[in-house]
């Protein structure tokens, strides 16, 4: 019998051995399993051990499991979705979780908030009181939720279930939780948030002006536990509805003008919203809106009857007269347990209020935008104004390009360049030419240019010239400098200042041959209107330079070859023919050297009459271009062009929240 004994708790221990030390992450036993003797096989049954590999286990709370949604909310669930995703800046988005979390059940928990004013005390009197089980005796709970240390900016929230050890530690959570085994809370499946809210301060009280959002008491904010370094996080806990309680008339008195000072977009905010007013050794209820409680009899009557059962006639009477009943009706009515719509309705309200909210926004996003665009714009007086300062600017403008090139071409300084001049003068032709453009081609144009920039710029508008070499999109492909293949590395400080003088580019997206392909192409930077005419005087007087003075020396080169060749052909004919005499040689000569200088005197002609036609079609052209410019800069500025992504994001967040709203008003019918 010893011996059978003894292999029986040889192999309870193996199989303990096997049970305990084992890894977790990879289900490696550590220890060699030991194979039982032919003894405790017969003394024990032989049992199989299934062993699931660690990867194969799944969590309820992992991150990727799959959502079941009920099947009547999928389509409300996927289009409040599109909400949170296109429409996110125009709505809370942790009330917006908060609905979505009720969508995901068949019995979604409903949370509401007991909210004090500036202080937690009477709220937390009123909750226990609501949850307290007058059968049993003072459990651990109330003692826990009334006490005093506890730190009154954190909340608290309250959960159906039993509490935990008290010798085990307590969880690490984002706000502390509390666990009451209350009747209550299980069948109407509520959770119940205890936090306070501040009141207005006097600065605030003297604007007259709603102040504070509904989000006050529909999303209170929460401090979290406090931090080892001693920082504390405000977190937002959205609920379905809340009650704010008062103590006292004074309290009363500042819960009304918070409550008057709050801008409740929708109607459901506001009827999400009670007030509550703890008054004690009151005789008579004042009827209205508003729950008069006295929690003093409350739990007067409440210790007394844990006291004797004796007491439950008093008990009943004092807990009716203390208005606790109504409190108790509010929190029943407030649950989704207790509605019979298809939809719950406080999860609808919720949702209604959140689709009622980004409307809203959008409505007031777009009326912002109108007055913003009606500020920037241009008054009709100022477009007129300038509208006929830029009439005067185009007059001026051609008188003076016409008289400034007829003085040029009858000064002295162009006389300087007459064709017979030409054999001396050649090498002055550049010098000329610039002096003649500078001097005569739009200087004061150009100066009435800055004038007005100036007077655009104070009236907002930005006086930039059209880019001209902007990316094309007709397909073609934009030629960019190719740099040279670095054999050596570069040094660093070499790379950056490459890096900072090299011009900013911008990828562009090229079709060639039917195949798309990315490349940079170089920023075209808005240049500024005032700085055209000096730019367009420098590239012609570049060309008419260039033009001009390879033309002379073409000319006077092509003059001395004809006459060169005319002078010999008569050194010819005198040497080869014995009856001609230095008459006939003279002739040629002078046939031959007259036909060079009026071939000369023409092509010069013809090459100064064509400079004479570009500087003034040129002239013309930017003058044109100029005026043309500053009128469509004074025509846009007259209109507010909105921004085209800022157009379609708004756009996008409408069709989402009217395609949520139409979702909805599917599951009220």
């Amino acid at each position: 019998m010893k011996r059978a004994s003894g292999a029986r708790n040889r192999a309870q221990f193996d199989r303990f051995l096997r049970d305990l030390f084992f890894c977790p992450s990879c289900t490696t036993w550590r220890t060699t399993k030991p194979q039982p003797s032919s003894f405790s096989r017969l003394a024990r049954p032989t049992t199989s051990i299934t062993r699931r590999c660690a990867s194969t286990l799944s969590s309820t709370t992992a991150v990727n499991a799959t959502k079941n949604i009920p099947t009547r909310y999928k389509d409300l669930y996927g289009a409040l979705g599109e909400v949170s995703r296109k429409a996110s800046a125009q709505v809370n988005i942790s009330r917006l979780q908060l609905a979505l979390q009720g969508l995901e059940s068949q019995t979604p928990t409903t949370r509401v908030a007991v909210l004090g004013l500036n202080v937690q005390q009477t709220a937390r009197r009123l909750v226990r009181l609501l949850l307290a089980d007058a059968l049993v005796d003072e459990e651990p709970w109330e003692k826990e939720l009334l006490k005093s240390e506890e730190d009154t900016s954190q909340g608290l929230l309250i959960r159906f279930g039993r509490s935990l050890n008290s010798s085990l530690p307590k969880p690490r959570t984002t706000i502390p939780v509390l666990h009451v085994p209350s009747n209550i809370l299980e069948r109407n499946n509520i959770e119940i948030l205890v936090a306070s809210v501040s009141s207005l301060r006097n600065g605030e009280l003297l604007q007259g002006l709603p102040t504070v959002t509904s989000d006050v008491f529909l999303s209170p904010s929460i401090g979290t536990p406090t931090a080892a370094n001693g920082r504390q996080t405000t977190i937002s806990q959205p609920v379905h509805s809340s009650i704010l309680v008062a103590r006292g008339l004074d309290e009363l008195i500042l819960a009304t003008e918070l409550l008057a000072s709050t801008n409740f977009v929708t109607k459901e905010d506001r009827e999400a919203i009670r007030l509550i007013v703890n008054l004690e050794n009151l005789k008579q209820r004042a009827p209205g809106n508003i729950l008069i409680v006295d929690a003093a009899q409350a739990e007067d009557g409440l210790q007394a009857f844990r006291r004797s059962v004796t007491e439950a006639r008093s008990y009943e009477h004092k807990w009716v007269d203390s208005g606790l009943p109504g409190l108790s009706d509010w929190l029943n009515q407030s649950s989704a347990a207790q509605s019979t719509t298809k939809l719950p309705s406080p999860l609808k309200n919720l949702v209604s209020s959140i689709l009622s909210t980004a409307t809203r926004n959008l409505q007031a996003e777009v009326a912002l935008e109108s007055r913003s665009s009606k500020s920037r714009s241009l008054s009709v007086a100022t477009q007129a104004q300038l509208e006929e300062s830029i009439e005067e600017f185009s007059r001026h403008a051609h008188q003076e390009l016409q008289s400034g090139l007829a003085s040029a071409w009858s000064s002295r300084n162009w006389r300087k360049l007459a064709w017979y001049k030409l054999f001396w003068r050649v090498d002055d032709v550049g010098l000329i030419i610039t002096d003649l453009v500078t001097n005569a081609w739009l200087p004061r144009t150009e100066r009435a240019v800055y004038e007005l920039s100036g007077r655009l710029s104070q009236a907002g508008i930005s006086p930039t010239d059209v880019a001209a070499d902007l990316p094309r999109a007709d397909g073609l492909e934009i030629s960019t400098p190719r740099t040279s293949s670095i054999v050596e590395p570069t040094p660093i400080l070499q790379a950056q200042s490459s890096l900072a003088t090299d011009p900013p580019v911008e990828p562009v997206i090229i079709n060639t041959d039917g195949m798309a392909e990315l490349k940079l192409a170089p920023i075209a930077a808005p240049t500024p209107l005032s700085s055209s005419i000096s730019r367009i005087r420098a590239e012609q007087m570049e060309q008419a330079i260039i033009g001009l003075t390879s033309t002379a020396q073409q000319i006077v080169l092509k003059t001395l070859s004809l006459s060169g060749m005319s002078a010999g052909l008569s050194a010819l004919t005198y040497a080869s023919l014995s009856t001609g005499g230095i008459y006939e040689a003279g002739t040629i000569v002078a046939l031959g050297t007259i036909y060079a200088l009026w071939r000369m005197q023409g092509d010069w002609h013809k090459a100064t009459k064509a400079l004479e036609d570009d500087l003034l079609d040129e002239g013309r052209t930017v003058i044109q271009r100029i005026v043309g410019r500053m009128h469509q800069l004074v025509e846009d500025g007259g209109r507010f062009v909105a921004d085209p992504v800022e157009v379609q994001t708004r756009r996008a967040a409408e069709q989402a929240v009217a395609k949520a709203r139409d979702e909805l008003s599917k599951l009220e019918k």
